[in-house]
């Protein structure tokens, strides 16, 4: 055996047991740690999916509540529209009933004018008198008339009617024969309630006096005119 088979045999093993002994721990510790990466990752997915699962139940609350909300306000909303309307309809009313707006609709136009051929020695029978306009005027609203206006002159609940002298004048405004009394309402009825057989027509006619009635599809009324200023009436508490 040479000197250097000697030297080389040792050196030989020497090597090999630096190798085997580096793969062992090699092996050995990949052993130790390839159970707790995995078991770690795990751990944390866990948590994160939890949190995630806990973060989305707090959007679908949050979700549901703004839904309660907006259906609130969508419901107040409507109820406010409605309260709206519901105020600008009796507005509207009020504002008719008080001639403070202009309107139309279907009616009826009554014409009256003085008996051509007044009765002998009764002169004043054949003339058109403010009670006899006043009576064709309650006439039609009882028959259910919404609106009524003498010569362009609406009448409404404060509306005077009467004689001054010879002349008659309606809201302090003179208005002359022949006199043209403009209702609106159901044309029928009008009509009806003012020619009913012994009505106030009749009784006109009787006295001379000319009375017309024609029903219309549709009337003007025009709105009132300035109205004085209350001085005595107030609202009550």
């Amino acid at each position: 055996m040479r000197p250097t088979d000697r030297w080389e045999q040792p050196f030989a093993i020497i090597v090999i047991c630096f190798t085997l002994g580096f793969l062992i721990a090699v092996q050995v510790r990949a052993l130790n740690s390839s159970p707790i990466a995995p078991t770690h990752r795990v751990s944390v997915l866990i948590d994160r999916l939890a949190s995630a699962q806990e973060e989305i139940r707090h959007l679908r609350q949050e979700v549901d509540r703004l839904r309660a909300q907006l259906s609130s306000y969508e419901k107040a909303m409507a109820e406010g529209k409605t309260a709206t309307e519901r105020l600008m309809g009796e507005l509207h009313r009020l504002r008719v009933l008080a001639g403070l707006t202009k309107v139309r609709g279907p009616g009826i136009i009554v014409r009256v004018a003085d008996a051509p051929n007044p009765p002998p020695g009764l002169p004043s029978e054949g003339i058109v008198h403010d009670s006899d306009l006043l009576m064709l005027v309650n006439e039609l609203r009882n028959a259910g008339a919404e609106a009524v206006a003498i010569n362009d002159q609406r009448v409404v609940a404060t509306t005077a009617i009467r004689c001054v002298g010879t002349l008659i004048t309606v809201n302090g405004v003179t208005v002359s024969p022949p006199y043209e009394i403009v209702a609106i309402g159901d044309p029928d009825k009008l009509t009806k309630a003012l020619t009913m057989p012994g009505g106030i027509v009749d009784g006109l006619k009787q006295m001379g006096i000319v009375v017309q009635v024609t029903r219309y599809p549709e009337v003007i009324i025009p709105s009132l005119g300035a109205t004085p200023p209350l001085r005595f009436a107030r609202p009550t508490e």
